[in-house]
């Protein structure tokens, strides 16, 4: 296999060279790297158009923390969370003018939105300890899920809704100090009679999540990790061989990934946020890495839209940024 060769992020210009490749996704997994932030910042010109730059789509909005970028029906929805005081968390939606809505304040640290399938939104509240379903401006209309064995779920962190209109979503327990009522972190699925079963209990803190084009392989996160988890999906929604599937280059000085949110394209790309620092890493199916859009501040979640589905949204701690790219987002 030829080597892909990667130009500055600055010169806004690469060369990739490549071939077909022939790594099984059993493949050993590759020693982790240590790159400083020049060499993470680059992109394959493959993926990202050419001469393509981050634009910051939130202007002078202030963030306490963005998260979650949902674009929907022409309009892109994002919240702003602060862990520490929960109370201000809000959900909001920018309007096709730029114009911003505040459509719920105190949202239970909501840090995922996610399309359902049916003209609604799934909802992770991580200090609300549920999973809601919101009506376009934002109201809950329904409760996902809240309890598991009868017992109040911890802080559901991400979610990725499946071809049958199930969904999987994870809680890290990351609870800013709150009392932890699951013994353990954990990916629940609910499938489409609203059943709730978990699926997933050996991850220190799973995070971000997606499932390739075919619904067959569920990608995981571990935030605590250095690689990228997969697992092949049963017609049930269950999972099994868990199995490495890409390593996570680690900024200078770090030794967790701090990968986050997750989105897979038509061709089985597979994007991964990282908070400390890194940027958005790029795999290809095989788990190969194929380089790294860096972001001004660190990324925590990612997701397509735009015109064609070929605009991707980047969250930075800062603000929301997108940029063009070639494939079309699932």
């Amino acid at each position: 296999m030829k080597k892909l060769t990667f130009v500055s992020l600055s010169i806004l210009a690469v060369l990739l060279i490549m071939t077909g490749c022939s790594e099984k996704s059993e493949q050993k997994p590759q020693e982790q790297q240590k790159v400083s932030a020049s060499e993470a910042g680059h992109h394959p010109e493959a993926i990202v158009s050419p001469g393509a730059a981050l634009t910051k789509v939130t202007g002078d909005y202030i963030f306490d923390t963005a998260g979650s970028p949902l674009f929907m029906d022409g309009r892109l929805y994002f919240t702003n969370n602060n862990f520490d005081q929960p109370e201000v968390s809000r959900t909001l939606r920018q309007n096709p003018d730029g114009s911003i809505d505040t459509l719920a304040m105190d949202n239970g640290v909501t840090t995922t939105l996610q399309a359902s399938g049916k003209g609604t939104i799934y909802a992770c509240q991580m200090l609300g300890h549920k999973v809601v379903e919101l009506d376009t401006d934002g109201q809950i209309i329904n409760t996902v899920a809240a309890k598991y064995n009868g017992t109040r779920i911890d802080g559901p962190n991400d979610i990725v809704v499946d071809q049958k209109g199930g969904l999987y979503f994870s809680d890290s327990q990351f609870i800013a100090g709150g009392q932890k009522m699951q013994e353990t972190p954990a990916v629940y699925y609910v499938n489409e009679e609203g059943e709730l079963s978990r699926v997933i209990d050996d991850i220190p803190f799973p995070n971000g999540m997606a499932l390739s084009p075919e619904g067959t392989t569920l990608y995981v996160a571990n935030t605590q990790g250095g690689h990228l988890l997969a697992y092949d999906v049963r017609e049930d929604g269950t999972v099994h061989n868990k199995r490495d599937f890409g390593a996570l280059k680690l900024a200078e000085g770090e030794e967790e990934s701090g990968a986050d949110g997750m989105a897979v394209d038509t061709e089985g790309n597979v994007y991964v946020a990282t908070t400390k620092g890194v940027g958005v890493q790029i795999f290809n199916p095989q788990g190969k890495y194929l380089g790294n859009i860096e972001t001004p501040t660190p990324s925590n979640n990612v997701s397509f839209g735009g015109n064609n589905n070929q605009i991707l949204y980047i969250t930075a701690q800062d603000g929301i940024y997108s940029i063009p790219v070639q494939i079309k987002g699932l």
